[in-house]
């Protein structure tokens, strides 16, 4: 089977029918690049899609594999020879099939590793601070935390208050469902600062007001100020379902089956990044408290899924060149 020639009578035919490329792709539900790399010999279709083209252009399957209008009845030698292509590429086909459903498997059993690795090393807020730490002053006028063993790390923050001209610092602690089932005990003495540098302590337990521990009681009227929450993904969740639902209205009433497509992969985006959100933080909205951490585990979640949807759509159409 000549590859070229093969491109080059797609091509003709092609344009016999005033098509594009584009158009052409659009109409057998292949993407741009594969018609161009059939034409120009890089490539050959499957065999669903050479029955797509068959079909489409007018002609047989033999005459696409040969490379030309057959005007005469095929010789047994051809016949065999085209079978014998035509095999081959099923072959080909069903070998890149499975190879599929093997990575495919990986990614989703990836997916649900990540997961369960997000769920079992996420920080996981101690509420009460005296079930995380205990504020010491030691004889050289250093002011230490020393730390509860059920806490996992802790988060510290300096701030100097612009009315009063208070140095106020906030720490908050965290435990791991991972060191809880490992019994991990933390032996850590938190340097906080010395008498000078440090007016009263804070300990922040992610939601409502900080809790004044240590010092001068600071501005605010209660004795505390109040922390807002680190993290506040459920609004970004509400925005994910509503571009989700934007994109898939939009891709149900687009007539072009071109624009359609593109309408589609683009609104997969925020439908796998929708998925991702409850997936990384359920029953944790009010407990979130490392930024960086959740939001690597939600992008990381958003791109497997997306990987998944993708090559789910290409296999259903048969495309599978074009993964």
């Amino acid at each position: 089977m000549n590859t070229e020639k093969t491109g080059e009578f797609i091509a003709e035919l092609r344009k016999e029918k005033q098509l594009t490329q584009s158009q052409l792709a659009t109409a057998i539900h292949v993407s741009d690049k594969a018609i161009s790399r059939w034409e120009t010999g890089r490539g050959l279709p499957d065999i669903d899609n050479l029955e797509a083209l068959s079909d489409y252009l007018d002609v047989s399957i033999a005459e696409l594999i040969r490379g030309e209008k057959i005007s005469e009845p095929v010789s047994r030698e051809e016949l065999q020879s085209i079978t014998s292509a035509e095999l081959s590429l099923t072959k080909v086909f069903l070998e890149k099939r499975k190879y599929i459903s093997i990575f495919l498997g990986f990614v989703l059993g990836s997916i649900i590793i990540l997961t369960a690795f997000i769920h079992m090393m996420s920080p996981i807020y101690i509420k009460d601070p005296g079930e995380a730490l205990t504020i010491e002053k030691l004889s050289d006028g250093s002011i230490v935390g020393v730390l509860d063993e059920k806490v996992s790390g802790y988060d510290l923050e300096r701030y100097k208050d612009p009315d009063s001209g208070l140095q106020l610092v906030f720490i908050g602690c965290y435990r791991t469902k991972w060191d809880q089932l490992t019994g991990k005990n933390s032996d850590m003495l938190v340097r906080i600062g010395n008498k000078d540098s440090v007016d009263a302590v804070y300990y922040y337990p992610n939601e409502g007001e900080d809790i004044h521990i240590y010092g001068n009681s600071g501005t605010a009227e209660n004795g505390g100020v109040l922390t807002l929450p680190r993290l506040v993904y459920n609004y970004w969740l509400i925005i994910g379902i509503f571009l989700s639902a934007a994109g898939m209205i939009a891709y149900a009433f687009c007539r072009k089956k071109y624009y359609a497509d593109r309408i589609l992969k683009i609104a997969l985006v925020p439908v796998a990044f929708t998925i991702s959100i409850p997936l990384c933080l359920f029953g944790r909205f009010d407990e979130v408290y490392n930024a960086t951490y959740y939001l690597t585990g939600i992008l990381l979640l958003t791109a497997a899924f997306y990987l998944v949807f993708r090559i789910v759509m290409l296999v259903k159409k048969g495309n599978v060149k074009n993964i």
